[in-house]
């Protein structure tokens, strides 16, 4: 019995460590591999190459291909992806490939959508706008390695943006409401894929359906240290033309309702000349607030709503509207409608109504 026992055990040994060997032989030859990993439909499929140049072969030969490093690293990708601007420059967004007429510009650190990777250009998709940037200092990622996204939602009849994106341009906010219901999260630059969003796309050369006492009411209930200025809002849009609610929004968006060191030390509630490497001095100083809020107003009828930067006259995207020109960030009309919406709302709705 002995015996029977010893041969027994000696094949199972072998056995095993022909196995062991064998899968030691494989997880060695698996670390020298490269890898392409490709996104279809949300679903990926990896296969494993023993040289760079057959790994390259296969990516190119398909979309939404990711080419991996034996280390993990990535080396190259085709199809779509994520394309994040130098966080500390402004990045123009021109119409064409050749860069001759520029659309627009976005502030340092912002995320745009890569569509297609040319020669010597790229063609990305931002807050409503399809344009090309210079891939120059641009860092790229492909889909397989993003793993957040920017996103819209609604929730009790509100949409909300939540942004991903370098520094302060990063955070969820309010854009405006909706009849639609859902619990969906639409992975989109294009507001308009998922609601009509109004007070982005309302005209600002229209008169405010509501009173300096209204106003001033509203300010006084989030205790705004711009409570009883409600009148140099009315009084702009009387002499300007432009909408006192969206005057009020944008001054409540830029300067946080007059809370802000810009608005406290210079009376400052639009950012006037605060570019962005250094907004606190390169501020303008106004007298008093209304001084600021006619300034504002001016600019808006003679710049913007007509002038040089004209492109529709209302809040708008990268695409139309007041964003083109006036904003580094991208969901500037979007934040600003969010907060008429929300002035709105306390005070009946009557600029809704007005506007639908």
């Amino acid at each position: 019995m002995k015996r029977k026992r010893k041969r027994t055990i000696w094949p199972m040994v072998a056995t095993l460590s022909i196995a062991v060997a064998a899968f030691l032989w494989i997880q060695s030859g698996h670390e020298d591999m490269y890898t392409v990993e490709t996104m279809t439909n949300g679903d990926r499929v990896t296969r494993s190459f023993e040289s760079l140049d057959e790994a390259k072969r296969y990516m190119t030969s398909g979309k939404n291909r990711t080419l991996f490093s034996p280390s993990g690293e990535v080396l190259d990708f085709t199809g779509t992806g994520i394309v994040v601007t130098p966080s500390d420059a402004i990045t123009n967004l021109y119409e064409d490939e050749a860069f001759k007429k520029r659309q627009s510009y976005v502030a340092g650190g912002t995320r745009l959508q890569l569509i297609e990777r040319g020669n010597g250009h790229l063609k990305v998709r931002i807050s409503g706008a399809d344009v090309y940037v210079k891939p120059d200092q641009m860092t790229l990622f492909p889909e397989a390695v993003v793993e957040r996204r920017g996103y819209y939602e609604i929730q009790d009849g509100d949409v909300y943006h939540s942004v991903e994106a370098n520094g302060h341009l990063a955070g969820k906010f309010l854009v405006g409401p909706t009849k639609k219901r859902s619990d969906d999260r639409y992975y989109t630059e294009r507001v308009q894929d998922v609601f009509d969003s109004p007070y982005q796309f309302a005209s600002i050369r229209s008169s405010s359906p509501y009173t300096t006492k209204e106003f001033d009411q509203y300010l006084r209930s989030i205790d705004s240290p711009l409570a009883g200025e409600g009148k140099a809002f009315k009084r702009a849009e009387d002499t300007y033309g432009i909408n006192a609610l969206f005057l009020l929004a944008v001054a409540g968006h830029e300067s946080r309702f007059g809370t802000s060191d810009i608005a406290r030390e210079k009376r400052n509630l639009f950012g006037f000349r605060a570019a962005d490497d250094n907004p606190s001095e390169n501020a303008t100083m106004f007298k008093t607030i209304d001084a600021s809020v006619q300034a504002a107003a001016e600019l808006f009828a003679t710049k913007y709503v007509k002038g040089p930067y004209a492109r529709g006259d209302y809040p708008g995207n990268k695409q139309e509207g007041i964003n083109i020109f006036y904003a580094s960030d991208p969901y500037w009309g979007e934040k600003v409608a969010g907060t008429m919406y929300t002035i709105d709302r306390e005070l009946g709705l009557k600029q809704l109504k007005q506007i639908q």
